[in-house]
């Protein structure tokens, strides 16, 4: 009787938790230093603790998370040098994609980017920062998934894995963080600009001063936050999620 009931896929189910996790933390759903529990993202999740633990695992490897000597995982917090180096990386690496897709660029492309564009202002403007989040991401991974190139997008979103984080403590300040969308939108448009008549190094440059502007500025915040005696630092605040 037993030998009849279907077989689960239980790798199948890690790599969905697996995937679920890294695109949270992709899209900066979480910020630097914040508590993760393995129990509340399984039952956010639907899910047992065990395909959990199996992603929280890999994540760590791949640096997003770490695990304190008492055992608690955290999100893993800014380290300003290792930040810097990251960006410096993106920069090149999210240019070069750029460049690619500039290269073949078509008028549907340009029209799926200037509306996800459009749609990040018009979040910013009704204050919705989680929209104007969401529609960042998507107009940059438009852009790389474009290039051709899957390993390309694979590096790409290992390295906004590690940055989407830091990137969501912007929310701590919406007057910095409409500043914040407002610049990326002008290097928004000097890109589809580019690509439209495809021009790569145009369209390469626009991105990596879009991705060198917003570090400043986040690091504005950091420094503030970091000088006021009783804010929160850049690890963001110990939250049981």
């Amino acid at each position: 009787m037993y030998d009849q009931l279907p077989s689960m896929d239980v790798s199948s189910l890690q790599e969905r938790v697996y995937q679920s996790l890294r695109l949270a933390l992709l899209k900066g759903h979480f910020q630097p230093g914040d508590t993760v529990s393995i129990r509340k993202l399984a039952d956010a999740l639907g899910t047992s603790a065990m395909p959990v633990r199996e992603a929280v695992k890999r994540l760590m490897a791949e640096k997003a998370l770490i695990q304190l000597p008492n055992r608690q995982i955290r999100i893993t917090p800014l380290d300003p040098q290792l930040y810097e180096e990251t960006v410096r990386i993106r920069m090149k690496m999210e240019g070069y994609a750029a460049e690619r897709a500039a290269r073949t660029g078509s008028a549907e492309l340009v029209e799926r980017l200037t509306e996800l564009d459009n749609a990040m202002v018009e979040a910013v403007d009704q204050d919705d920062i989680e929209a104007a989040l969401a529609a960042n991401h998507a107009f940059h991974f438009e852009i790389y998934r474009s290039a051709g190139s899957p390993l390309l997008v694979d590096i790409l979103e290992s390295l906004w894995v590690r940055t989407g984080p830091f990137l969501a403590t912007i929310r701590r300040q919406p007057p910095l963080a409409k500043k914040f969308f407002k610049s990326g939108h002008r290097f928004h448009v000097r890109a589809i600009t580019a690509i439209a008549n495809r021009q790569p190094k145009d369209a390469g440059g626009a991105i990596a001063l879009d991705i060198r502007t917003a570090t400043m500025l986040l690091r504005k915040l950091y420094d503030t936050d970091a000088r006021a005696p009783e804010s929160d630092n850049a690890l963001g605040p110990v939250s049981d999620l």
